[in-house]
């Protein structure tokens, strides 16, 4: 049953999606150093100007990056061996060529809603944006057919899960370890003077 569900969604959005709009679109989200690159820039602007609100969601992040990326490569991945659609079918459109051999779960599913977790978690009316932007993430890799939905909603679920520990069992030690003064939640814009 999953099977075959992964599959039809697959084609769906592979094949019956397909258009030069959204080519052009998900393999720049997906695909491009650029976004990468953006966010980069962004998180250094948020440490620099963002005073301690933007300090600890940017050193949060990082600390869930270096435990869902790695765990998810090298360990996940070749502990379920699972290999991802464009290695089997050979009908797929692979307009961003194909990747790694295995694909279960899925890195960026996971690395995406864990930054959409954190920064959600200190800039709650961004929520929706954050969230969106990680799903559209996952929906990419499923139209490039670098993966099944199933990789990465695993991938979502991973990243999640990982955020949600750091932010509630991680935050207070580094805050206090790099004497990172505490704020109010509830006041939620970026950027903001003082402590945040």
């Amino acid at each position: 049953m999953l099977n075959s569900l992964d599959l039809a969604i697959l084609y769906f959005f592979n094949q019956d999606l397909a258009n030069p709009v959204f080519d052009i679109f998900f393999t720049t989200l997906s695909e491009s150093r650029l976004v990468w690159i953006l966010m980069i820039v962004i998180m250094i602007i948020l440490f620099i100007k963002g005073g301690s609100r933007g300090r600890l969601a940017v050193l949060l992040v990082v600390v869930c990056f270096t435990i869902t990326d790695p765990s998810t490569h090298y360990i996940l991945k070749k502990l379920f061996c699972r290999l991802r659609p464009c290695h089997i079918f050979d009908d797929l459109r692979l307009i961003a060529g194909c990747g790694g051999l295995y694909g279960f779960p899925s890195n960026h599913a996971a690395n995406s809603f864990t930054l959409a977790f954190v920064f959600s978690f200190f800039y709650r009316r961004l929520t929706v944006f954050f969230f969106s932007m990680a799903t559209l993430v996952c929906i990419s890799r499923v139209y490039l057919g670098k993966h099944y939905l199933s990789d990465v909603v695993a991938g979502a679920i991973l990243g999640v899960l990982v955020a949600f520990l750091v932010v509630y069992f991680i935050k207070k030690p580094v805050q206090r370890l790099l004497k990172i003064e505490s704020f109010d939640f509830n006041n939620s814009r970026i950027g903001g003077t003082g402590n945040g």
